[in-house]
Protein backbone atom coordinates (compact mmCIF):
# COMPACT_ATOMS: atom_id res chain seq x y z
CA UNK A 1 0.00 0.00 0.00
CA UNK A 2 1.38 3.37 -0.97
CA UNK A 3 1.66 5.83 1.94
CA UNK A 4 0.27 8.66 -0.21
CA UNK A 5 -2.87 6.64 -0.93
CA UNK A 6 -3.44 5.75 2.71
CA UNK A 7 -3.03 9.36 3.83
CA UNK A 8 -5.36 10.64 1.12
CA UNK A 9 -8.02 8.20 2.25
CA UNK A 10 -7.50 9.27 5.85
CA UNK A 11 -7.65 12.96 5.03
CA UNK A 12 -10.87 12.54 3.04
CA UNK A 13 -12.55 11.01 6.05
CA UNK A 14 -15.37 13.10 7.36
CA UNK A 15 -14.63 15.14 10.48
CA UNK A 16 -16.87 14.46 13.45
CA UNK A 17 -20.09 16.42 13.36
CA UNK A 18 -20.22 19.41 15.62
CA UNK A 19 -23.24 21.05 17.13
CA UNK A 20 -24.64 23.75 14.85
CA UNK A 21 -26.49 25.56 17.63
CA UNK A 22 -25.78 29.26 17.81
CA UNK A 23 -24.10 29.97 21.13
CA UNK A 24 -22.37 33.03 22.50
CA UNK A 25 -18.68 32.30 22.93
CA UNK A 26 -16.15 34.42 24.87
CA UNK A 27 -14.39 35.54 21.70
CA UNK A 28 -17.70 37.04 20.46
CA UNK A 29 -17.66 39.37 23.46
CA UNK A 30 -14.12 40.54 22.75
CA UNK A 31 -14.85 41.12 19.05
CA UNK A 32 -17.98 43.11 19.85
CA UNK A 33 -16.20 45.14 22.49
CA UNK A 34 -13.31 45.89 20.09
CA UNK A 35 -15.68 46.95 17.31
CA UNK A 36 -17.65 49.22 19.61
CA UNK A 37 -14.47 50.75 21.04
CA UNK A 38 -13.02 51.28 17.56
CA UNK A 39 -16.23 52.92 16.35
CA UNK A 40 -16.33 55.27 19.35
CA UNK A 41 -12.64 56.12 18.95
CA UNK A 42 -13.07 56.89 15.25
CA UNK A 43 -16.12 59.10 15.93
CA UNK A 44 -14.33 61.01 18.71
CA UNK A 45 -11.07 61.33 16.81
CA UNK A 46 -9.99 64.91 16.06
CA UNK A 47 -7.89 64.00 13.07
CA UNK A 48 -9.99 62.42 10.37
CA UNK A 49 -7.22 61.43 7.99
CA UNK A 50 -7.78 57.85 6.79
CA UNK A 51 -4.40 56.62 7.98
CA UNK A 52 -5.10 57.91 11.50
CA UNK A 53 -8.49 56.23 11.60
CA UNK A 54 -7.04 52.94 10.35
CA UNK A 55 -4.25 53.03 12.92
CA UNK A 56 -6.70 53.78 15.75
CA UNK A 57 -8.93 50.88 14.65
CA UNK A 58 -5.97 48.49 14.39
CA UNK A 59 -4.66 49.51 17.81
CA UNK A 60 -8.04 48.89 19.43
CA UNK A 61 -8.37 45.56 17.57
CA UNK A 62 -4.94 44.53 18.85
CA UNK A 63 -5.97 45.50 22.38
CA UNK A 64 -9.08 43.33 22.03
CA UNK A 65 -6.97 40.42 20.80
CA UNK A 66 -4.58 40.85 23.73
CA UNK A 67 -7.53 40.93 26.15
CA UNK A 68 -8.88 37.69 24.66
CA UNK A 69 -5.43 36.08 24.95
CA UNK A 70 -5.29 37.07 28.63
CA UNK A 71 -8.77 35.61 29.13
CA UNK A 72 -7.72 32.32 27.50
CA UNK A 73 -4.66 32.19 29.72
CA UNK A 74 -6.43 32.96 33.01
CA UNK A 75 -9.79 31.20 32.45
CA UNK A 76 -8.50 27.61 32.93
CA UNK A 77 -7.07 28.62 36.29
CA UNK A 78 -10.24 30.35 37.52
CA UNK A 79 -13.10 28.40 35.96
CA UNK A 80 -13.75 24.68 36.45
CA UNK A 81 -13.51 22.93 33.08
CA UNK A 82 -14.60 25.70 30.68
CA UNK A 83 -14.11 23.58 27.56
CA UNK A 84 -15.64 20.40 29.05
CA UNK A 85 -15.47 18.36 25.84
CA UNK A 86 -17.92 15.56 25.39
CA UNK A 87 -16.71 11.99 25.49
CA UNK A 88 -16.38 10.39 22.09
CA UNK A 89 -18.80 7.68 21.12
CA UNK A 90 -17.41 4.16 20.88
CA UNK A 91 -17.77 4.09 17.09
CA UNK A 92 -16.09 7.45 16.57
CA UNK A 93 -13.28 6.50 18.97
CA UNK A 94 -12.73 3.23 17.08
CA UNK A 95 -12.61 5.12 13.76
CA UNK A 96 -10.12 7.62 15.14
CA UNK A 97 -7.95 4.86 16.62
CA UNK A 98 -7.95 3.06 13.26
CA UNK A 99 -7.09 6.28 11.43
CA UNK A 100 -4.29 6.98 13.92
CA UNK A 101 -2.87 3.49 13.39
CA UNK A 102 -3.00 3.96 9.59
CA UNK A 103 -1.30 7.35 9.81
CA UNK A 104 1.47 6.07 12.07
CA UNK A 105 1.98 3.07 9.79
CA UNK A 106 2.18 5.45 6.81
CA UNK A 107 4.89 7.42 8.60
CA UNK A 108 6.88 4.20 9.15
CA UNK A 109 6.46 3.24 5.49
CA UNK A 110 7.61 6.69 4.45
CA UNK A 111 10.71 6.43 6.64
CA UNK A 112 11.40 2.98 5.17
CA UNK A 113 11.04 4.35 1.62
CA UNK A 114 13.50 7.14 2.45
CA UNK A 115 15.97 4.63 3.91
CA UNK A 116 15.69 2.53 0.74
CA UNK A 117 16.39 5.61 -1.41
CA UNK A 118 12.95 5.71 -3.04
CA UNK A 119 12.23 9.30 -1.92
CA UNK A 120 14.15 12.51 -2.24
CA UNK A 121 14.80 14.41 1.01
CA UNK A 122 12.46 17.22 -0.10
CA UNK A 123 9.58 14.81 -0.78
CA UNK A 124 10.19 13.03 2.48
CA UNK A 125 10.19 16.27 4.48
CA UNK A 126 6.97 17.49 2.87
CA UNK A 127 5.08 14.20 3.23
CA UNK A 128 6.39 13.49 6.74
CA UNK A 129 5.36 16.97 7.88
CA UNK A 130 1.78 16.44 6.62
CA UNK A 131 1.53 12.96 8.14
CA UNK A 132 2.90 14.03 11.52
CA UNK A 133 0.54 17.02 11.63
CA UNK A 134 -2.38 14.70 10.86
CA UNK A 135 -1.29 12.20 13.52
CA UNK A 136 -0.98 14.96 16.12
CA UNK A 137 -4.45 16.24 15.21
CA UNK A 138 -5.97 12.78 15.61
CA UNK A 139 -4.21 12.20 18.94
CA UNK A 140 -5.38 15.60 20.21
CA UNK A 141 -8.94 14.80 19.13
CA UNK A 142 -8.77 11.47 20.95
CA UNK A 143 -7.35 13.13 24.07
CA UNK A 144 -10.00 15.88 24.06
CA UNK A 145 -12.82 13.35 23.94
CA UNK A 146 -11.38 11.02 26.53
CA UNK A 147 -12.94 10.40 29.91
CA UNK A 148 -9.66 9.96 31.75
CA UNK A 149 -11.15 10.34 35.21
CA UNK A 150 -13.47 7.36 34.69
CA UNK A 151 -10.70 5.24 33.18
CA UNK A 152 -8.31 6.05 36.03
CA UNK A 153 -10.95 5.32 38.67
CA UNK A 154 -11.81 1.94 37.08
CA UNK A 155 -8.14 0.98 36.78
CA UNK A 156 -7.44 2.04 40.36
CA UNK A 157 -10.39 -0.01 41.64
CA UNK A 158 -9.19 -3.04 39.66
CA UNK A 159 -5.65 -2.70 41.00
CA UNK A 160 -6.75 -2.31 44.61
CA UNK A 161 -9.01 -5.34 44.28
CA UNK A 162 -6.12 -7.30 42.76
CA UNK A 163 -3.73 -6.40 45.58
CA UNK A 164 -6.36 -7.30 48.18
CA UNK A 165 -6.62 -10.83 46.72
CA UNK A 166 -2.85 -11.29 46.42
CA UNK A 167 -1.43 -13.65 49.03
CA UNK A 168 0.98 -12.19 51.53
CA UNK A 169 4.68 -12.97 51.13
CA UNK A 170 5.70 -15.74 53.45
CA UNK A 171 8.69 -15.60 55.76
CA UNK A 172 11.56 -18.05 56.01
CA UNK A 173 12.95 -19.44 59.25
CA UNK A 174 15.82 -16.96 58.84
CA UNK A 175 13.31 -14.07 59.02
CA UNK A 176 13.44 -13.00 55.35
CA UNK A 177 10.10 -12.18 53.71
CA UNK A 178 9.82 -13.86 50.32
CA UNK A 179 7.47 -13.46 47.37
CA UNK A 180 4.24 -15.50 47.50
CA UNK A 181 5.27 -17.70 44.56
CA UNK A 182 8.84 -18.30 45.84
CA UNK A 183 9.86 -21.90 46.53
CA UNK A 184 13.25 -21.07 48.02
CA UNK A 185 14.34 -18.29 50.37
CA UNK A 186 16.03 -15.42 48.57
CA UNK A 187 18.45 -14.93 51.49
CA UNK A 188 19.52 -18.35 52.74
CA UNK A 189 18.27 -20.58 49.89
CA UNK A 190 16.39 -23.06 52.06
CA UNK A 191 13.21 -24.64 50.74
CA UNK A 192 10.03 -22.77 51.79
CA UNK A 193 6.98 -24.60 53.07
CA UNK A 194 3.76 -24.14 51.13
CA UNK A 195 1.32 -21.92 52.97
Amino acid sequence: MNSAISTDAASLKKEPERSTEAAFHPWHFFVLLSLIAATVAVLLSRQSAPEHLVLISLAIGAAGLAAFACYRMIAPLALPDIDGGQALSAGLRADLEREKALTLRSIKELEFDRAMGKLSPQDFDEMAHRLRARAMGIIKQLDDGADYRGVIERELAARTAKTARRPRPHACACGTRNDPDARFCKSCGSRLEAS
